[in-house]
């Protein structure tokens, strides 16, 4: 059984696709690739992505824009592939989340790309709106990933914790003993701040490898005033989004300060900011050692990568190329694995991970073929 998975992250990078096989007993990822955004839709999902917009006309522009962009890139996809679209057994879209609020009695998670425009370009049945029906019953919405990685990653052997840096960091703690539950949650920033400054600053998309951080030296009093973000201290299940993690809150504490450094060193006290929001989540809801695998664009920031090896130091910090995956789309495989779940009627949320009341079969279809 063939699925596609579609999902642009939080860092707004691109659309991540994977074609991925589902048989009974095995998960195979066939195709993956990331499609750039134009340059007009990509500013456009940005400006409602980081909270800068609000216009109701812009969310619907770009919510039709970004449907048809999904589907026909989906459809250049199976071409490529020289795949027969009737082979395809659905879409899982998971589209571009503008805002991310889960708490409260009007929790919500809204994303936007219109399935029904990619059910009519593709001609497949499209499943989408994979969050709602977990907030509706009292979760999170997210992470939603935990279920994938429990299927591709989970082993009786050792600990693991698979690790996603995106612009928001999730973490999915799969215990080495079978009969204990799954742990995910998000850990706070991932990509974003720091993408974030170097694009305000620089003008660039991201410090590449870390190496404009190598160079700079930790404002503590930065530091410590990023640190006394209260939703840190939350315990799971929980999860985040760009309401809390910002440009503007990294502006607001500058200007707390008094304070006026170098580039390079904000830099380096975003870096280690989400290296230690990250470390401490692990250590203190996951376990103390393991295997940490991690997915997503940030596991090409080496020097990243370096600080979070020496906070966990009883641990093994790998990029998920080590078992042939790859990491800038495991989470377009894990929407394919949940259209999946929806065509087969199988919950899709985890109540350990998201809080939820119950588990749900997640999402709803747009039909492309009867």
């Amino acid at each position: 059984m063939l699925y596609i998975g579609a999902i642009s992250g939080t860092s707004v990078d691109g659309l991540d696709l994977s074609i991925v096989d589902i048989a009974s007993t095995e998960i195979k990822i066939l195709n993956s690739e990331t499609v750039p955004f134009p340059a007009t839709l990509k500013s456009n999902l940005q400006r409602l992505a980081f909270n800068e917009d609000d216009s109701i006309e812009l969310f619907g522009i770009s919510h039709a824009e970004l449907g048809t962009f999904t589907g026909l890139a989906i459809r250049e996809l199976i071409e490529k592939n020289t795949l027969d679209p009737s082979c395809i057994t659905a879409i899982g879209s998971h589209g571009q989340t503008v805002r991310h609020r889960p708490d409260g009695s009007a929790g919500f998670s809204l994303q936007i790309g219109d399935s029904n425009r990619i059910a009519q370009i593709t001609g497949i049945n499209t499943i989408a709106d994979f969050r709602a029906a977990d907030i509706a019953c009292g979760g999170q919405g997210a992470p939603l990933v935990p279920k994938f990685h429990e299927v591709m990653f989970r082993t009786p052997e050792f600990d693991r914790v698979v690790l996603n840096i995106g612009g928001i960091a999730n973490v999915t703690f799969l215990p080495a003993d079978l009969s204990a539950e799954v742990i995910g949650f998000d850990t706070g920033p991932g990509n974003t701040l720091m993408d974030r400054w170097v694009q305000h600053k620089l003008a660039r998309p991201f410090d590449s490898e870390g190496a404009m951080a190598a160079s700079g030296t930790v404002n503590e009093k930065l530091f410590e005033n990023l640190c006394s973000n209260p939703w840190l201290s939350r315990t799971p299940p929980k999860s985040t989004g760009k309401e809390y993690f910002n440009l503007n809150r990294i502006l607001r504490a500058l200007d707390h300060l008094g304070q006026n450094p170098d580039d390079e060193d904000v830099l380096a006290t975003l870096t280690q900011f989400t290296n230690t929001t990250i470390s401490n989540a692990i250590q203190s809801w996951c376990c103390r050692a393991g295997e940490v695998i991690v997915c997503g664009g940030g596991r090409l920031n080496s020097h990243l990568l370096d600080l979070l090896q020496q906070s966990l130091p009883s641990f093994k910090v790998i990029p998920c190329e080590k078992y042939e995956l790859d990491g800038d789309t495991v989470e377009a495989a894990a929407f394919a694995y949940l259209a999946h779940l929806y065509v087969t009627k199988q919950t899709g949320n985890i109540r350990s991970v998201t809080g939820a009341k119950a588990e749900r079969v997640l999402g709803c279809c747009y039909v492309g073929k009867s």
